[in-house]
């Protein structure tokens, strides 16, 4: 069984030797004293997922607080309860923004002792990048959760739709409390969505101790699978089938699998960030929820959220720069007003950090070439591999298999024969490892792999130490350098005279000089000096409008670095050499705005600053693993 443990995680050993540790885990301290939740997985439970997920969201309306008081209005963040997917854009960005979604909500009750009639409307649930529904929610909830009934009394039904004007419904389900079995408490659920659907029947005593449940998940209308499951006090048995009907059970066959409940395999799934000296919680300032004007009748109309990662509204269309925004205290209702900054791009430090072959060893590497392209997939999985640990002829990078992405998922073939990467003197192999956290290079010859820690600079780094201490940032660039404001014509080729980069057959690099100011008429743009032009694409060109461009997402230039550093260089190619730079920009810019910049100035003038997230390197060992022993992970880098 392998249960998720919710559970802290003795971050000591994250943070590297920091001296001696002295009371993070004293008696009083946040590390000691803050709660830790568990939760036990198991494929066979994958549809009880579903109730906590409406009952998680469900709970974010606060239906108490507006018994008989009509309609209003809830903000509700559907990624804290629903595991969608995330949206890939090349950023990554818009995966660490709140999910918020509208939901209009009715309750009423004829009297104190009255079940409460809850109608919810919800015009736009699940993944912009995906068929979003319109989804109608209706309950009726009698009982409220005790210790003796830990589910209350309540029916929930709902449908899709395909808005929430339309009538044909696409699917819906229930979820329905079980109180008329005598002693026995427990729940249903039923969901269908065109040829999918999934179910679950759950019965248990009152004291949870003993119980039996069905699962059944299904997939285009046949693949799936169905669960029955019993359990006692120190035991969990499993039947697995392609249906209901054909569960062992029904036919007097008590086999299966015997899972315990009381010994776990534990991991840790989520962890807080405690200072190592004091044990006090680390808290992030990651941003605010703010309301806005979206239709110009000067009422705050709309809601939205801002941080590091950007801004999300309700109708972003309707927030131009220069906009005002307000946030209200939720402690003490002051309200401050905030200016909206957009620019047209954004700027990217990448902080240079180095990792030996030794520890790379294991690591998940991927790479795009045309060889993956050729063999019939979209990329290369790269592994390490040596003369003494994996059986090959020379240590060295090697093509293990070939992925191809799906809408199930990715489905990897394995390579009978590894196959090692042949590099030239001097060239570099390009990679990209999530475990490192993106890019990671080599040089043939160098002793280490290169990877970097990005974070965006978005104006409030004006500190006496920060690079905009000075209101203004000098850059050079000499590979990969960005013309100006881009039209349509400069975005049909990846190189060339029809490229973003500047590109001249008699002139093979520059330096080009580029500047960057967190003021002024182009506030936080970068601009080319030779041409005064702001780096950024003409204002009326859109992805769908750029078609096959290979530059329709957008475009990132090449390595920029300050004048002091670029005078240091012998040749141009010194700006890849992290003897030479550890510390350098990249300038991104596209239609989307993900490919942009969102700040906010308060009403010093200041932007506002948002804590950017905290990261650090990790070896992991068996001494650190809550098992003891770290397995194929030991000695690995995070």
């Amino acid at each position: 069984m392998k249960p998720i443990n919710l559970c802290k995680l003795p971050l000591v050993a994250l943070i590297g030797n920091v001296g001696v540790v002295q009371a993070f885990d004293g008696p009083d301290t946040d590390y000691t004293n803050d709660p830790q939740s568990r939760h036990v997985w198991n494929e066979s439970l994958e549809p009880i997922e579903l109730v906590n997920s409406i009952l998680c969201f469900t709970k974010q309306m606060r239906g108490t607080e507006f018994i008989n008081d009509g309609p209003y209005r809830v903000l509700a963040d559907e990624a804290a309860c629903f595991d969608n997917d995330q949206d890939q854009s090349p950023a990554g960005a818009s995966a660490n923004n709140p999910e918020y979604m509208e939901v209009i909500v009715d309750i009423e009750q004829q009297t104190d002792d009255s079940p409460l009639q809850v109608s919810a409307w919800m015009p736009d649930m699940g993944d912009e990048d995906e068929q979003q529904q319109a989804i109608k929610f209706k309950a009726e909830i009698v009982e409220g959760v005790s210790d003796e009934n830990p589910f209350g009394q309540f029916t929930f039904n709902f449908d899709f739709f395909a808005n929430i004007d339309d009538v044909a419904r696409l699917g819906g389900g229930e979820v329905k409390t079980i109180n008329d079995l005598d002693g026995r408490i427990g729940f249903t659920l039923y969901e269908s969505a065109g040829t999918d659907s999934q179910s679950a029947s759950v019965v248990m005593s009152e004291d949870r101790s003993e119980g039996v449940a069905l699962t059944s998940s299904r997939w285009d209308g046949g693949f799936g699978r169905a669960y029955g499951l019993a359990f006692n006090d120190s035991h969990v048995l499993v039947q697995s089938a392609n249906s209901y009907e054909e569960l062992g059970y029904r036919n007097g066959d008590d086999s299966g699998t015997c899972l315990s409940r009381t010994e776990f395999e534990d991991a840790v799934w989520r962890y807080d960030l405690y200072d190592a000296e004091t044990g006090d919680r680390v808290d992030v300032n990651a941003g605010f929820s703010f309301r806005y004007d979206s239709d110009g009748d000067d009422l705050d109309d709309s809601h939205g959220h801002v941080g590091y990662w950007g801004l999300w509204a309700e109708d972003p269309q309707a927030i131009e720069n220069g906009d005002t925004i307000r946030f209200e205290d939720p402690v003490n209702d002051q309200v401050t007003e905030y200016t909206v900054v957009r620019a047209p791009g954004r700027l990217i430090k990448h902080t240079v950090e180095t990792l030996s072959f030794n520890e790379a060893s294991g690591i998940v590497f991927n790479r795009w070439d045309d060889s993956a392209i050729a063999e019939g997939y979209d990329q290369w999985l790269v592994r390490y591999l040596t003369v003494n640990g994996d059986n090959v002829e020379l240590d060295g990078f090697y093509r293990v298999a070939g992925a191809n992405y799906t809408e199930g998922g990715t489905e990897l073939e394995e390579l009978e024969v590894p196959s090692r990467i042949v590099l030239g003197d001097f060239e570099t192999l390009y990679l990209y490892s999530e475990q490192l956290g993106g890019e990671v290079k080599y040089l043939q010859g160098d002793d280490n792999l290169t990877y970097y820690r990005q974070e965006f600079i978005n104006g409030s780094e004006t500190g006496p130490n920060d690079v905009l201490a000075d209101g203004s940032l000098s850059l050079v660039c000499v590979d990969r350098c960005l013309k100006g404001t881009l039209e349509a014509a400069d975005l049909q080729q990846f190189d060339g005279p029809n490229s973003p980069f500047v590109w001249d057959p008699n002139l093979d690099f520059g330096p080009f000089e580029y500047s960057f100011f967190s003021d002024g008429d182009m506030p936080l743009t970068l601009i080319r000096v030779e041409n005064g032009e702001a780096v950024r694409y003409d204002p009326s060109l859109t992805e769908e409008s750029l078609g096959d461009s290979p530059h329709s997402w957008g475009v990132r230039s090449g390595p920029m670095v300050t004048p002091e550093v670029a005078e240091t260089f012998s040749n141009p190619w010194d700006i890849y050499n992290d003897e030479f730079v550890t510390e350098f920009y990249v300038w991104e810019t596209g239609p989307n705005e993900w490919n942009q910049l969102t700040a906010v100035r308060d009403v010093t003038d200041a932007i506002a600053e948002f804590d950017k997230p905290i990261q650090f390197s990790y070896h992991h060992s068996d001494a650190n693993d809550r098992s003891g022993s770290a397995g194929e992970h030991d000695g690995q880098v995070f």
